[in-house]
């Protein structure tokens, strides 16, 4: 995504640079006039007039330029993070599910909020000290002019400044990587936290530890960077003292030796002095490319592995026909990457539509792997899946097969802005709000539901309602009955599973409620990462699997 410096100077155009070059001798010229007007004699009006005028002319357009300036590089750092955090949370939208949830969202979310941030005001800083480094040229080529030693003695300085900066670079980066790696764990520690927050509260031991553990790694962010900037300021100090020492040489002992005129030594002090800020920003620079550096191969590398993970799509029309008769598996296995996790297959089975299909199974069964490979979040590692007698392609999971399906997960969002919806029924979204009994509680507005802050029962029936309105051929419900009352659990099963099959839906329902068994049409038993019909034969659930 990024190569070296691409993106540091992707929108540091030619005008940007031409900008900063003019900017540079409209300085220049500002030094110029007061060196020339001090260099005057008081009666010397003509002189005077004249360096007015040029520093008038040189302010104007110091001005004029700086303000350009300015508000380009502002508009240059949102475009950095906009684009970085654009680029990334697309890769991550596009890469396969399994390679999003190895990330986990603490990593992307670390990257997207501290890494893109850094990106983007380090790109800032880095066009102003480019700004300033035109400066600092300008100047020691009008010390040529005036005073070639002193352009010499000033050349030398900046020299071993920057070498004093690339001895101490690799030291500085490698604390700055460091701080960076705590930032991730402080990330992954707050996270727990904040998602944890009940059981947190309920075990003051763990929360104690928990806590115990985010401020080791915030202490260990803290003396990296303190580590890393402080050796940044010795080098900082050392240059403005020299710079400081230079000057008090040039005004308190080389008078001894009259080695130079006063007015020369008056335009080496004005320019060195007028120096030391262009100077000390441009050696600002080597920090911000160790920092940017850092952080742009954090970056570099959470693109990379969602690029490496996107998923196939094939260039043309992938979308399926929504009248399908028959879906079948055949032989279909998932298998994860990392090493010793929990597989499943070979998986067999055919479904008809408009089918209700019950599917149980006991804890680390295998069913939510199952769920996401029959909603094609998971592609089958082996094997395949068929559509009125049809192999999938690759390519068609995506943008054909998954479109097939509307979910209820155990661990479903429900948005309250009603993302991708267009021409809302607002009479079907309110048949399906009564039937949830949530007709009181929620609305419809332009901008979506009127509310999600609802009970974990309540929240669950709306995102059925919310799965309902994406009218889907196919609806798979992931222990949605679970957190239901009693009242409309038995609602569920004996009513609106046989409106859904009666409008033409095919359900599949994990669930372990034995005594709404006799509703389906189908099922299944998971056991062991292999799907088995199940068959009661009297033995009860607890047995059977």
């Amino acid at each position: 995504m990024i190569t070296a410096f691409k993106l540091l100077f992707a929108d540091i155009n030619g005008r940007l640079m031409a900008v900063s070059a003019i900017s540079a001798i409209t300085t220049l010229g500002i030094v110029h006039s007061i060196n020339i007007a001090l260099q005057s004699a008081y009666h010397d009006t003509h002189s005077l007039y004249q360096s007015g005028l040029v520093f008038s002319v040189a302010f104007i357009a110091y001005f004029t330029t700086q303000l350009f300036f300015q508000r380009r590089t502002l508009t240059l750092t949102e475009n950095t993070i906009m684009r970085v955090r654009l680029a990334i949370l697309d890769a991550v939208r596009s890469a396969k599910l399994a390679n999003v949830e190895k990330l986990g969202p603490q990593t992307i979310l670390s990257a997207i909020a501290y890494d893109a941030n850094v990106m983007s005001q380090l790109n800032r800083f880095v066009v102003v000290s480019v700004g300033q480094l035109f400066t600092v040229v300008a100047a020691l080529l009008y010390l040529c002019v005036v005073l070639p030693v002193g352009a010499l003695i000033a050349s030398v300085l900046f020299v071993l400044a920057a070498l004093a900066y690339k001895y101490r670079l690799s030291a500085i980066e490698q604390a700055m990587a460091d701080g960076r790696q705590a930032e991730d764990g402080f990330f992954g520690a707050m996270h727990s936290l904040l998602t944890g927050i009940k059981e947190n509260k309920q075990n003051q031991q763990r929360s104690d530890a928990l806590f115990d553990d985010i401020s080791e790694q915030a202490h260990k962010v803290r003396d990296n960077k303190v580590w890393a900037d402080t050796r940044f300021i010795n080098n900082q100090m050392i240059l403005m003292a020299t710079m400081y020492l230079v000057v008090a040489v040039v005004v308190f002992i080389v008078p001894f030796y009259g080695v130079l005129s006063p007015e020369q030594r008056m335009s080496f002090v004005i320019i060195i002095l007028f120096l030391v800020s262009p100077f000390h920003s441009s050696m600002e620079l080597f920090r911000v490319l160790a920092q940017l550096r850092v952080s742009k191969a954090t970056l570099d590398n959470l693109y990379e592995q969602t690029q490496q993970a996107k998923e196939p799509v094939a260039e043309i029309n992938t979308a399926l026909n929504f009248t399908v008769k028959t879906l079948s598996f055949e032989q279909a296995h998932f298998q994860y990457d990392s090493e010793g996790a929990f597989n499943i297959g070979p998986i067999n089975f055919s479904v008809n539509a408009k089918e209700i299909i019950f599917i149980s199974g006991g804890n680390g069964s295998g069913k939510t792997t199952l769920l996401k490979m029959l909603t094609g979040l998971y592609a089958p590692t082996q094997g395949n899946i068929r559509l009125d007698g049809k192999v999938l392609e690759q390519a068609q999971y995506a943008h054909g097969y998954r479109q097939l399906f509307a979910t209820v997960f155990a661990d479903s969002m429900v948005f309250k802005p009603f993302y991708g919806a267009k021409n809302t029924d607002k009479a079907v979204l309110l048949h399906w709000l009564n039937q949830a009994k949530l007709a009181d509680k929620v609305h419809w507005t332009e901008q979506g539901f009127s509310t999600t802050e609802l009970s974990t029962g309540q929240l669950k029936r709306l995102a059925l309602v919310q799965a309902l309105m994406e009218d889907r051929p196919f609806l798979v419900l992931d222990e949605f009955a679970a957190n239901l009352d009693p009242e409309f659990k038995h609602t569920f099963y004996h009513l609106w599973l046989p409106q859904l099959k009666a409008a033409g839906k095919t359900v599949f329902v994990i669930t372990h409620d034995e005594p709404y068994f006799s509703v389906c049409d189908k099922h299944y038993l998971m056991r062991e990462g292999q799907l088995h019909p199940y068959l009661s034969s009297g033995q009860s659930l607890i047995n059977a699997m």
